[in-house]
């Protein structure tokens, strides 16, 4: 039996999907006043509720677990943790390999309530989240990095991956969420990913959000 197979990580997976599914309900209350912020140019992610989870689907999480682990990631690098779905997926992943998840969420109350889901889960001890700013609190991440998942704040994936890339290992994988969700916000980080020289040879793959996957290759 695999680490996300194990029962009590399939009970806080299930129980966090299933609030993740009230999101709809949440964002309806503020969704007018996103679109017209959104169409005047002056939207910004903190307009979100606190309580909105944005969370991967279950597919999409054994997808990151199962990559996680054909890569024998050692150091998986997580910016956007929220309430910790994703994170559980690559933890579980983690545990298997003898690796850990390091993680960036710059809202503390979340970063709580995924603390206290991967304790529930036992997987809290593979995990370091680093709350606040990620240009901030990953810059200092002096090991070969293996794996990079990017489901924040859409603006940052660009920043973000220049600043880990100097630690990619050959081979690394950066899959960034949201490619059909968020396309107009995410079309400067596709469109940078696409003209590395070579750096990077990428594709996306069909899950519902769009989950852009992108191979380093050091020429």
């Amino acid at each position: 039996m695999s680490v996300l197979d194990d029962p009590k990580v399939q009970r806080v997976l299930e129980r966090e999907h299933q609030r993740a599914k009230g999101d709809q309900e949440r964002l309806s209350e503020i969704r007018e006043k996103i679109d017209a912020a959104k169409a005047a140019g002056t939207f910004t992610y903190d307009m979100y509720p606190t309580d909105v989870y944005l969370a991967i689907e279950p597919a999409m999480g054994r997808f990151l677990n199962l990559c996680s682990r054909s890569l024998d990631a050692k150091c998986i690098v997580e910016f956007g943790t929220s309430f910790g779905i994703s994170t559980i997926y690559l933890a579980a992943a983690a545990r298997e390999t003898g690796g850990h998840v390091i993680g960036s969420e710059l809202e503390p109350s979340k970063a709580g309530r995924a603390q206290a889901n991967l304790e529930e889960a036992g997987l809290a001890d593979v995990v370091d989240i680093r709350v606040g700013n990620a240009m901030q609190t990953l810059q200092d991440i002096d090991e070969p990095v293996d794996m990079l998942f990017l489901d924040g704040w859409k603006d940052l994936y660009v920043p973000v991956t220049q600043l880990l890339e100097r630690r990619f290992r050959h081979g690394a994988v950066v899959l960034a969420d949201n490619i059909h969700t968020f396309r107009a916000e995410i079309q400067t980080y596709v469109d940078y990913m696409a003209r590395t020289d070579g750096r990077f040879h990428s594709v996306t793959l069909p899950f519902e959000s769009g989950l852009h996957y992108s191979y380093h290759h050091n020429p």
